[in-house]
């Protein structure tokens, strides 16, 4: 499980990887360019690790919005689809989430997944009746259009 602080470091590594070109954008952290690659050396502290690196795949104007997303107890989501990739890291609670063609697969605090753009996302699910759960997602999308559209 990370840190708050290893987070922190590696969702910046991230954000800036990709805002200084990277091919790939990746949940938590990643390889990041050359320079980047030098300034994360210099840095004191834990050494980032990379949790997952997917493309990002081709995408017109693309922006990144990184959101927290509050899941109330027992609450699940209706059927829909991402015009770009979701990377998401569970910061609280425990979930259910069932992207296709993939079962549904049970996450929990410290957990991350990735859902590939224009997969049908069938359900995420609470599994508490009692308490919410709480993701932090980075998703990729056009700019100025809408991220998440309904299932066809």
């Amino acid at each position: 499980m990370m840190t708050r602080r290893e987070m922190s470091t590696a969702l910046a590594a991230g954000v800036t990887a990709f805002f200084a070109g990277g091919a790939t954008a990746v949940a938590g952290a990643q390889a990041p360019p050359a320079q980047s690659q030098m300034h994360m050396r210099s840095m004191s502290g834990p050494p980032v690790k990379t949790l997952m690196q997917e493309p990002l795949g081709d995408i017109p104007n693309p922006e990144v919005t990184v959101i927290t997303l509050e899941v109330g107890p027992g609450a699940v989501s209706p059927p829909h689809e991402h015009i770009g990739p979701v990377f998401a890291y569970i910061l609280e609670g425990e979930i259910e989430n069932q992207v296709d063609p993939n079962p549904a697969k049970t996450y929990k605090v410290g957990d991350y997944f990735y859902e590939p753009a224009m997969h049908v996302h069938r359900s995420l699910r609470n599994l508490s009746k009692t308490r919410p759960a709480k993701l932090l997602i980075f998703e990729v999308g056009e700019k100025g259009k809408n991220f998440t559209i309904p299932a066809k």
